[in-house]
């Protein structure tokens, strides 16, 4: 429900201050969330990119289809020995310190 517009002057220069400073602090706040939104989607634009730069890589792209073709080719035995070792790996590079955040 919208107030009727008082007739005192006063009143009335108080209201339009008002409006004006409420005014101002929601553009500033829609600016805030905008910039925050920006950084965000350049946050991911990186990362993307960063992906996209590895995968046309030769040597990752090499390594990426030797892996895949040896998956396909292996039996279930060996590929549960292989995970296995790549699960050891794993922990291994997490408990030696792996990558800093």
């Amino acid at each position: 429900m919208i107030p009727r517009i008082p007739t005192d002057p006063a009143l009335r220069d108080r209201r339009k201050a008002d409006l004006l400073l409420a005014s101002a602090l929601v553009r500033g706040q829609a600016q805030l969330a905008v910039d925050d939104l920006g950084q965000r989607a350049d946050g991911w634009v990186r990362r993307v990119m960063v992906w996209r730069d590895l995968l046309a890589n030769p040597v990752v792209l090499a390594a990426a289809s030797t892996g895949a073709a040896f998956f396909a080719a292996s039996g279930r035995q060996r590929r549960g020995q292989v995970w296995r070792g790549l699960r050891w790996a794993w922990l291994a590079w997490r408990m030696w310190g792996g990558r800093k955040r």
